[in-house]
């Protein structure tokens, strides 16, 4: 198969370091970049990363994107819009054969769990701060 012109190693090297320099900076506003990135490493080369480490870092990257925006004090409405846009009702879908069920478990069993609680916060926002630190904690 072909190297699709302009994907050589070289760009990949730099792309990877660019997605780097942007999770190491937590420049958050480009994170969404950063899991395109990781996406389109995935498919060219599925069995670089194990499944469980992959869906974890993008889990975790939405997850940081999501509560930048309740740190920024942003209105509800835009936060759980965020959160459907990273966490859609219908869950992980996995093309990768060697994912367990036991690690499809697991991802879904965080994202509902990140999404559950970010919908309590926006049902009752009184005393945020404690409440984000408090979750935070326990994860």
């Amino acid at each position: 198969m072909d190297t699709p012109l302009g994907a050589g190693p070289g760009t990949l090297r730099f792309a990877a370091a660019a997605s780097w320099q942007v999770v190491r900076g937590r420049r958050v506003e480009h994170f969404p970049r950063v899991l395109e990135f990781l996406r389109t490493l995935r498919a060219a080369a599925p069995g670089l990363v194990r499944y469980l480490h992959h869906a974890r870092l993008c889990i975790g990257l939405k997850a940081k994107v999501v509560v930048e925006l309740i740190l920024q004090g942003r209105p509800w409405e835009q936060v759980l819009n965020a959160l459907n846009d990273h966490f859609p009702e219908s869950g992980p879908v996995v093309r990768d054969p060697k994912a367990t069920k036991q690690d499809l478990r697991k991802i879904l069993e965080a994202q509902e769990t990140f999404c559950q609680q970010v919908k309590q916060l926006s049902e009752a926002p009184g005393d945020l701060a404690s409440k984000l630190q408090s979750v935070l904690s326990t994860h």
